[in-house]
């Protein structure tokens, strides 16, 4: 059933996209390639352990001999027990969990052989410790607004939208980076003007419009390296990002898997702590792409780039000037 969830999640969004206008109607094709992996997976993994569970159960006699057996093996070797059950069990319980689905490179999980090519990409180890294809992963911040600690992978409903985190590193290292950032975001031929709402709709947009305040086709979130007491939104943060108000959020909650981090969220991600990076995650909570956060134009032209290869309008590049 959980299977069957994630399936129907995988194909909604895309189906959304194609209608909404965003998308090539050629990204169906992708709902195959995708989820029919999982599924010969769950099969393989529904066998394997179908099996275990019917198997014939030992009698006392034969589990008291084995065991003593085995002890002693597990002795020589230094090395403790473990049944075949077990070992099954516990190899497979990333995929059972669901967090353990990994979906192949395509146009929506950008690998050294998408369509998009920029020296700004990152990949597992090399600059991240995500994976694209795979659950983004599970991070508490704190909210600005607020002050409450929240999960950052649920901030943003499942309402279609990508989602665009900015791990903004230290402010006072990247003031420049995102400044350019929003620059160059706001561009005409960019990812962000091209699908923006029309003009017609923007007034009917709601002051308190907290995920989609420009458009359904993506959001944005913002996380600071730094104490929620030295954050101010609207003086750190230029405008087009201030607006997102209700997603702007410090890493400052200790996080016991990497306690000596004094960003847990960014060393999580394996961001630098001071220069961050931007993590674009698919509606349906898989990473899509990985990109340096840096000063110039650099930054939204690979973005630009990971959208234009599956987007309906043609973005990014030079407007021709008669």
């Amino acid at each position: 059933m959980n299977t069957a969830f994630l399936d129907a999640v995988n194909l909604a969004w895309k189906i959304h996209h194609v209608e909404s206008g965003f998308a090539d109607r050629h990204i169906l094709t992708s709902y195959e390639s995708e989820r029919k992996l999982i599924a010969e997976n769950l099969l393989d993994f529904d066998a394997r352990y179908a099996k275990l569970f019917s198997t014939r159960l030992p009698s006392a006699g034969e589990v008291g001999s084995a065991n003593a057996q085995a002890a002693a093996t597990a002795a020589q070797q230094h090395e403790p027990e473990e049944n075949e059950f077990v070992k099954t069990f516990k190899a497979s319980c990333e995929f059972t969990s669901g967090y353990g689905v990994a979906y192949n490179p395509n146009l929506f999980n950008w690998s050294p052989f998408h369509p998009a090519q920029s020296p700004l990409f990152l990949q597992y180890q090399h600059g991240t410790l995500l994976r694209t294809g795979r659950i983004l992963t599970p991070a508490n911040v704190t909210r600005v607004v607020d002050a409450n600690i929240v999960h950052l992978e649920q901030e943003v409903p499942l309402n279609g939208s990508f989602r665009i985190y900015i791990f903004a590193g230290r402010p006072t290292v990247t003031q420049r980076a995102l400044a350019d950032f929003c620059i160059h975001l706001t561009a005409p031929r960019s990812f962000f003007s091209t699908y923006s709402y029309p003009a017609a709709e923007k007034d009917k947009v709601s002051y308190h419009e907290r995920h989609n305040p420009h458009s359904s086709f993506f959001t944005f979130c913002t996380v600071f390296s730094a104490p929620r007491s030295s954050v101010s939104i609207t003086s750190m943060l230029p405008p087009v990002l201030a607006r997102y108000r209700d997603h702007v959020y410090v890493d400052d909650v200790w996080d016991q898997r990497v306690p000596n981090a004094k960003a847990a969220a960014h060393t999580k991600m394996g961001l630098d702590e001071s220069r961050g990076g931007i993590v674009v995650v698919r509606p349906d909570g898989y990473v899509g792409c990985v990109v340096k956060l840096v000063e110039g134009k650099g930054t939204v032209e690979a973005l630009d780039g990971y959208f234009g290869a599956f987007v309906q309008k043609k973005i990014g590049g030079e407007a021709a000037l008669l």
